[in-house]
């Protein structure tokens, strides 16, 4: 089933998430509810400090930020590999190209794989993804090579959680025109690697590439190995901006796919795995829910269109949304389905509330975490709020 309820409220030029700046953490905690606008959709403002509540619960999500871990150099992702016979284990993946274990209070465990000869952390460029196959034997990361193209390759993992340098192969190869919007994203899901790219680079879909279904750029791509030999890449999806981070809620099956915007409007959507075939996210016709490029709206009819079930505007220093995830942990207070997430240049994290419409039901702010590139979740379903300056946040009861 597809969500197209599309919720309204809150600039970017820059760097690894296509947008620029932050604060100092601020554990604060503020309500915001959500008023209806005009078809169909509600806005939140974040200076409304009303408790939110709906007709059937009240929702509830008792976070805050914890105390920061350093030690990291552009930390962007959090990776779990779930092993028969071991207990799961946590890895963060630095930008530079190195991949450790991350151990419970946030410092860096042992080293499972250092690529910095690959790959170079520059503008949107770097090792930016980190997935494990189901059963933990093999690992897959998404990079920008020395030439900036991206690449996914798989590595064997040995018992003790490292990876074998010798096993590595590549998965998947596309060349990227421009030197931003490179998404980052992998996910393992039903035996299949989902690769969600970008949309190419420069600004505003200079070639159309998005919604053209002839590129991989701008797209959702399924890759399925069928003895031993990976498919060159199905396009499942089309009409992504830069889809940097998505999470994949495994009680529900649904993507949660935060797509950075263009000028004016950040957006999340949500899809269910088995319906996301044939879709379009509108990108670059639309921007969130409003025209971009008209010459692009034949290229966006006759697919199944996913309108965004959060979106929010670019006011008060507000940029491009760092993708997040639900919480599905157990150390947090929690009533309701609540998604977590972040914006890079003002480094706010947001809680947002939605019922099983998915429609919101509340926004909590739970305090500032300088250049948030991300809130990621653990083996445990404990999130973790990264920053591109380097420390890596948990969210923790209050």
């Amino acid at each position: 089933m597809i969500r197209s309820r599309v919720v309204a409220g809150f600039v970017c030029a820059a760097l690894l998430i296509g947008c620029a700046s932050g604060d100092d953490n601020d554990a604060d905690t503020t309500s915001v509810t959500t008023t209806a606008t005009s078809g169909g959709a509600t806005t939140t403002d974040p200076a409304n400090t009303t408790s939110p509540t709906t007709d059937d619960f009240e929702p509830k999500f008792a976070a805050t930020l914890g105390e920061p871990t350093d030690g990291w150099t552009e930390p962007v992702d959090i990776a779990s590999r779930f092993a028969p016979g071991s207990d799961p284990t946590n890895y963060l993946v630095e930008r530079i190209g190195i991949v450790s274990l991350l151990n419970s209070d946030g410092s860096r465990g042992s080293l499972a794989l250092d690529m910095s000869d690959s790959t170079v952390a520059e503008g949107e460029r770097g090792l930016l993804g980190l997935a494990f196959s189901f059963d933990g034997a093999r690992a897959f990361v998404n990079y920008t090579d020395l030439d900036g193209h991206t690449n996914v390759d798989q590595y064997s993992v040995r018992d003790d959680g490292t990876f074998d340098e010798a096993s590595r192969s590549r998965v998947y190869f596309l060349e990227q025109p421009y030197p931003n919007h490179n998404g980052g994203e992998i996910v393992w899901a039903d035996g299949s690697l989902w690769v969600f790219t970008g949309d190419g680079g420069s600004g505003g879909d200079p070639d159309r590439y998005a919604l053209n279904p002839d590129s991989q750029l701008g797209k959702v791509i399924k890759l399925t190995e069928v003895d031993g030999r990976w498919n060159t890449g199905e396009v499942v999806a089309i009409g992504l901006r830069n889809p940097w981070r998505v999470f994949l809620d495994q009680p529900t099956d649904e993507f949660w796919i935060a797509d950075v915007g263009q000028n004016e409007i950040e957006e999340i959507n949500v899809v269910e795995r088995s319906a996301i075939v044939g879709a379009s996210f509108g990108w670059s016709y639309l921007e969130s829910t409003e025209i971009f490029n008209d010459d692009q709206a034949e290229a966006h009819a006759g697919r199944t269109a996913i309108s965004p079930v959060l979106e929010y505007r670019h006011t008060d220093g507000r940029c491009s949304v760092s993708g997040g995830a639900v919480y599905r942990g157990e150390n947090v207070p929690v009533v309701g389905t609540w998604f977590v997430y972040a914006d890079w240049c003002t480094g706010e994290v947001f809680a947002t509330c939605f019922d099983d419409q998915r429609v919101t039901c509340g926004t909590t702010t739970l305090g500032t975490v300088p250049s948030a590139v991300g809130v990621l979740s653990d083996a445990a379903g404990e999130l973790w709020v990264l920053s591109q300056a380097g420390p890596v946040v948990p969210i923790v009861a209050m």
